[in-house]
């Protein structure tokens, strides 16, 4: 069985009198909110307008960015989806061929990919380090 505790009581010294809620929690009018709220806005857009003007001007130029990004992906994909047909083109009409057998239709195909390929990469070179 447990014993019996006795009840804390505070000694008349340890009485505190009651302490007042934070500023956040007290009750203040609406002008003071407001008057708040306008001073803040000030101290602080002198520090934070650099920043927002920093941010508003570089995202022009990542939209710029972002398209030509699409367009380098829209020309790899047309590039494998135009190299497909001319694969089948290149080693079927070399393959069959007099003079051809597979070693000429290899050699057509290499040209046919080397061309695709210097497409490429003059149109992505023109696309981002061609100054404008």
């Amino acid at each position: 069985m447990l014993p019996q505790q006795t009840p804390y009581t505070a000694s008349p010294d340890e009485v505190r009198p009651e302490m007042q809620p934070p500023v956040a929690q007290r009750q203040v009018g609406p002008e003071y909110n407001e008057q708040f709220i306008e001073t803040l806005a000030h101290r602080l857009m002198p520090r934070l307008m650099p920043e927002i003007m920093y941010n508003l001007r570089s995202v022009e130029p990542e939209r710029s960015r972002n398209r030509a990004f699409g367009m380098s992906l829209a020309l790899a994909i047309v590039s494998v989806v135009v190299m497909i047909p001319l694969t089948a083109i290149v080693v079927g009409v070399l393959a069959d061929s007099i003079v051809g057998g597979i070693v000429p239709a290899l050699i057509g195909l290499s040209i046919v990919g080397l061309v695709v390929l210097i497409i490429n990469v003059w149109y992505n070179y023109v696309l981002f380090f061609a100054k404008k």
